[in-house]
């Protein structure tokens, strides 16, 4: 019983005794050095947490930088307008295949051109002419010009979306479609659908760019990037979707923007595409306003 009593004693002092210091550190804690009025608690604050827009790594393609002209096989030219005339190779009588309307139709035809000298405004002086004007016999301005397309044939071509950018007034919407950052067109070619976007991300690099993409339901492929500055964010226009080439997948006709004094027109077709891809650059025609 002695013994017992001991136990019972030795296990409520020590109790006692772990209370009292959980009391003091507890306290102390709680006050610190406050209590002695000769010394200041450092006040310690919480970070302010601040959640910032991650914006999205996109693929950039920059192939604009290495895509000159004379790399492609397949020519490219439009008529309708006055060029500089070292922009304008072509000559009378040559014969290429060109992409027309009639009413609501489009389609492929061989056609003999006209290339006749001009007064180019920004060039030439009085009385002198360098500029260079491209029409073709027997049509009204074609929407595009081509040489050297022995892949495609004449005939009707189904077209999804297009206009004429030859007009010297165009309505948005009408005869072209302004490619910026939120553009979106969804289009159905056959039984597949298709989706054209412009994004704002980051590169790699971390560098702020825009990306033109083009995606179905297995393939996502970057079509034109430029970086992003600030509030331009303009990236060319849309002037033609359709089925060039006959394959029952769309083809592309964009001018995309990379330089405020070039014109770069580009033509994407869908069965000259590499594995993987939907698309493949063809042509290229550029065209300087000074």
């Amino acid at each position: 019983m002695k013994l017992k009593k001991i136990f019972v004693i030795i296990f409520i002092v020590t109790f006692i005794i772990g209370l009292s210091s959980y009391l003091i550190f507890h306290n102390t804690g709680k006050v610190g050095l406050s209590a002695n009025p000769g010394l200041k608690m450092p006040i310690q604050t919480v970070p302010e947490f601040k959640v910032e827009n991650t914006l999205e790594l996109l693929e950039e393609n920059n192939d604009w930088e290495n895509d000159f002209e004379s790399k492609f096989k397949v020519k490219l030219l439009e008529s309708g307008r006055g060029f500089h005339g070292d922009q304008v190779e072509a000559k009378t009588g040559e014969n290429w295949l060109g992409l027309f309307k009639q009413g609501n139709k489009f389609y492929l035809k061989n056609t003999r051109l006209k290339v006749t000298r001009v007064h180019d405004e920004i060039v030439d002086e009085e009385n002198r002419k360098t500029g260079k004007h491209v029409s073709v016999e027997n049509e009204k301005d074609s929407i595009l010009l081509l040489k050297n397309a022995n892949f495609l044939k004449e005939g009707e071509i189904k077209t999804l979306f297009g206009g004429n950018p030859n007009r010297n007034e165009v309505e948005e919407g009408v005869d072209y479609l302004s490619l910026r950052v939120g553009f979106k067109k969804e289009f159905r070619l056959g039984t597949e659908k298709f989706l054209l976007s412009v994004k704002k991300g980051i590169n790699k690099e971390g560098e702020k760019i825009i990306t033109l993409y083009l995606e179905n339901n297995e393939i996502k492929q970057s079509i034109h990037s430029n970086k992003y500055f600030g509030e331009d964010d303009y990236l060319g226009a849309l002037y033609w979707i359709g089925d060039l080439d006959k394959d029952n997948k769309p083809d592309f006709y964009f001018d995309l923007y990379f330089n405020d004094n070039v014109e770069n027109k580009n033509l994407y077709i869908s069965s000259k595409a590499k594995k993987g891809k939907l698309l493949k650059k063809v042509a290229v025609f550029r065209t300087t306003g000074c």
